[in-house]
Formats: C-alpha cells, structure tokens, sequence
C-alpha cells in the first residue's frame, strides 16, 4: 500500500462547508457512468500534468507523483499578475532545479504561463467586494471565485498541447487540502471541473486529481503529511515560497502563513523558514500587516 494513499486526517468531509456531498456523489457518479470508475491513479511512467505555484503544497505534491509513483510531470507556473510573483517565481525556479537534478528521467521543466486573473480591469473592486463580505458567514470562501477554474483549465489546456509533440496526458494534478476553505479547494469542486474537463474535450478519459482529498483513494489528510513526507525525503520546503504577501520573507501572518506554521507543528517536525511577524493566537486576515507591507514597498521604490 502507497503511503500517501487511504490517509485521514482530523478533519471530516461531511464537516467542511465548502463540501457538498450529495453533489460529490452525483458528479462522482457521472464520471462512473461515463468511463466506468471515478478516477485512479496514472500507471507507473505515465505523463502528467502537475501545479507549481511555488508553494510548499505544490513542490511536495510534485516530489510525491516523482518518488512515490514514478510518474513523468510535466509542471506548469501559473503568471497571473500577482504582487509576489517574484518570490514565487523564484522558489519555481528553485525546486525546478531541485527536482531536476533529483529526477533528471521523470521531471520535466516546468512552463510558465501567463493568464492574468483576476483581470486587472476589475481587481480593485473584487477586493473591496471581498472586505464588504468577509465577515459574511461563508462568503469569504468564494475568494477569487474564476482564479482556481482560470488557472487549472489553463493547465489542462497546455497538457492538451503537448500532444502535438507526441506526449500524451490525461492526467492533471492539483494539491489541494482538507483544511482549505475556498470552494476553488474542494473535491467538490475537483470533480466539477473533471467532468469540465471530459466534456468540452469530448473524452471521458481525462482525469483531475488532488491527492490529499481524493475520497476514491480513501484520502482526506491535510499538510502535516506532506510536510513529514518532505521531512523524511529531504525536500527543503523552507525555500518553497508560501506567503501572499510581497515582503521579501514570509510574513509569517496572513492566512497562508499561519496554516504552514500550524502545519509544521501538527507535524512534529521543525520549520526552518524565516518569518518577519510572529504568529498570532487566532486565525489571522488577508488585510493584517497592510500598512507594513506598504511601508516597506515605499522604502523599497
């Protein structure tokens, strides 16, 4: 048995509000009808599509498909405007090497696309939309709500390209977990989009995959398993670039922030990155430490 499959964590699916498992059953099923089975994983040297964002998810998500499936991946960085892309590129490029040297057979170098999202004639007003329902019982998990759905059908569609030079995947993999909240985050939301996928393809055969929440393989852990998997396999995660924020280090307090701290805590397993706030008691906001971040751009021009 895979170690990273047939994991559950502490958090229960039937417990997560950005999950609805009747419509996961309905959407599960129609894939089952389609081709026979939900999905299941690519056979050993298969090719497959994988995000690299940069952050600590994505690179063990992708050292995971190396190592424990022998699979070939096929990255994709995602360019979409964002005020960090300078740190996340950097740790792209950083892992890319890693990964690279580690599995010169398998990995392949990743592609950098450009898909501005949210569009940047309307971002100002999504954020002031999303301060006005922040405090709305379940609206501030809609986030970015076409971000997630831009960004993977992006992936999708270059994994489709690559057919033209005679690679053939049918497999897209996100890193999606059990703690994440958006409903861009959700096995939901996955199967959705797989059958998106499938049907303006027209092949049933496609696939869309988040390990850490895959319920046909009995999954539904959270970040201290990849952080203890990176641990043991000796992927410094340290140098993957998690904060949303564009101060130089991880800010260490924004959202992203404190759940890779809590990560590393539930994981047993001690976090080398540097921070440059201490972590707060309680959950902390997107719009904490804006006047920091401001002051240090000012500096900085």
């Amino acid at each position: 048995m895979n170690k990273i499959l047939y994991k559950k964590g502490k958090i229960d699916i039937k417990d997560k509000v950005n999950e609805d498992v009747n419509l996961l059953k309905f959407y599960s099923d129609i894939l089952k009808n389609k081709r026979g089975y939900v999905v299941k994983m690519p056979k050993k040297g298969e090719s497959v599509i994988a995000c690299l964002s940069g952050g600590q998810d994505s690179v063990a998500n992708i050292g995971i498909l190396l190592k424990e499936f022998s699979l070939n991946v096929y990255p994709f960085f995602i360019n979409r405007g964002q005020s960090n892309y300078k740190h996340e590129k950097k740790a792209v490029d950083y892992f890319n090497r890693f990964y690279k040297k580690k599995f010169p057979k398998l990995y392949h170098n990743y592609k950098e696309i450009t898909v501005i999202t949210p569009g940047a004639e309307y971002k100002d007003l999504l954020r002031k939309t999303k301060r006005m329902v922040d405090d709305i019982q379940l609206r501030h998990n809609v986030s970015y709500p076409a971000r997630g759905p831009i960004v993977f059908l992006a992936g999708m569609e270059y994994g489709y390209s690559l057919k033209a030079k005679g690679i053939k995947i049918k497999t897209v993999f996100a890193s999606n977990m059990s703690s994440d909240f958006s409903y861009h985050c959700s096995q939901t939301w996955v199967r959705l989009m797989n059958i998106l996928f499938c049907q303006i393809l027209n092949d049933w055969s496609w696939q869309f995959i988040s390990l850490p929440i895959e319920t046909e393989f009995g999954n539904h852990f959270d970040k201290d398993v990849f952080i203890k998997w990176a641990h043991d396999n000796e992927v410094p995660l340290y140098k993957a670039r998690t904060c949303v924020k564009s101060f130089d280090i991880e800010c260490g307090d924004c959202p992203t922030c404190w759940d890779r701290r809590r990560g590393y805590k539930e994981a047993g397993v001690k976090d080398k990155t540097k921070y440059k706030f201490p972590m707060s008691e309680k959950y902390p906001t997107y719009y904490d430490h804006e006047k920091e971040e401001k002051n240090e751009k000012r500096n900085r021009s």
